[in-house]
């Protein structure tokens, strides 16, 4: 057991680098590798901020028009967020990162709506959840609220999306606890088993994944494995998975 929180005490310190790239993510399923499972230790997190997503379209005739009259809606929004002090407004890229809404054409792709001569885009109004006591209905109408508050520009529309995200922010950061909470787990396993028994962990090496667990809770875990060998066992070769 010795080797094994030395070992577990060498990959905390060659993955504390993760920290330093503050970074926010939207938990949408298991961020992890196809065919990896969630092990049977992980940490039950409260997500940093709920967040509501919301469809902008416009069917203005002209294209820069309809350009103008979602930028001038956005710039409402973002100044009534900032008067509110509670909500703010982002946008998710492809990674799943939350980036700050910056009114401009790298950050507010507009696409073709549904229907002829229509431009859409897709923002995120998000509010931080409390660690304490947090009330998840009460967050999404306050969202809900926010935006109907809006006060659009033209044909400019505003459409709530049903569903909500959370985000956690440098999920990484907690990789150190998560190794922890493995170390006591494989502790408690040996024990139980005797000294006629050992464990071998593979893929604890791995970075953090996360996947949502309800309304406003994710589970943070590395997706290691352990196999139960004899103590008299001295070599083990891991066989992937088929």
């Amino acid at each position: 057991m010795k080797k094994l929180f030395a070992i577990a005490g060498l990959f905390m310190l060659a993955t504390s680098s993760w920290g330093q790239n503050v970074e926010e993510v939207v938990v949408t399923g298991a961020r992890t590798e196809e065919g990896a499972t969630m092990p049977g230790t992980f940490l039950r997190k409260t997500g940093d901020y709920l967040l509501l997503q919301v469809n902008v379209t416009n069917d203005t005739r002209e294209a820069p028009a309809r350009k103008d009259e979602i930028y001038a809606t956005l710039r409402t929004a973002l100044a009534a967020a900032n008067k509110d002090g509670s909500i703010e407004i982002s946008v998710i890229d492809e990674n799943d990162l939350v980036i700050a809404l910056k009114v401009d054409s790298a950050t507010v792709v507009l696409r073709n709506g549904d229907r002829p001569d229509t431009s859409a885009t897709r923002i995120s109004v998000k509010t931080k959840i409390p660690q304490q006591g947090a009330n998840g209905q009460a967050l999404i109408s306050k969202l809900k609220d926010f935006v109907s508050g809006i006060k659009v520009t033209g044909r400019t529309k505003l459409d709530p999306d049903g569903d909500v995200d959370i985000s956690i922010v440098a999920p990484h950061r907690y990789r150190t606890e998560i190794i922890g909470l493995f170390a006591q787990d494989a502790k408690s396993i040996t024990a139980a088993l005797g000294e006629d028994y050992k464990i071998v962990a593979t893929g604890i090496d791995r970075p953090v994944r996360w996947v949502r667990m309800g309304l406003l809770e994710l589970a943070l875990f590395v997706p290691y494995k352990f196999e139960v060998l004899p103590s008299t066992v001295n070599t083990f070769v891991a066989v992937p998975a088929q």
